[in-house]
């Protein structure tokens, strides 16, 4: 017999809704992948550029994807990835003023919020209780 699991508490809203804004956004980035690698088969110019952000939007809305399973089981390095992938991603298309990956960047960024307020870290710190350290001044044992 394998070892036996007790069941994880109810997820909090904030997480539960950061769980269901992560699958529409990875929709989306997989919609976007499409749609580049279908301009590209379209277009003579820039179609290395085109087939290129296609293979990107798609790897990463994969990612997301993946990451979803351990991110329900409430595994924490599941949390620190998608919240990487968000801001690395968010941030400059945000910046740059894309106009229509600006909306899934935005997404993200509510995302990445939604995974760090209070309700959700008690969530994970329930899941996968890490000890707190204690504050001690250089040079003290």
């Amino acid at each position: 017999m394998g070892p036996r699991t007790e069941p994880l508490p109810p997820r909090p809203f904030p997480l539960r809704a950061a769980i269901i804004l992560e699958l529409v956004i990875s929709v989306l980035l997989l919609i976007a992948a499409g749609t580049f690698i279908t301009s590209a088969a379209v277009q003579d110019l820039e179609r290395a550029g085109f087939i290129g952000l296609g293979a990107l939007f798609g790897a990463l809305a994969v990612l997301q994807l993946l990451l979803l399973l351990p991110l329900r089981r409430g595994r924490r390095s599941a949390r620190e990835l998608l919240s990487t992938i968000g801001i690395i991603v968010g941030v400059p298309v945000i910046v740059r003023g894309t106009p229509g990956l600006s909306l899934i960047a935005a997404a993200m960024l509510v995302a990445v919020l939604l995974l760090w307020l209070p309700q959700s870290s008690d969530y994970f710190q329930l899941t996968q209780p890490k000890a707190r350290k204690r504050f001690r001044l250089p040079g003290s044992r």
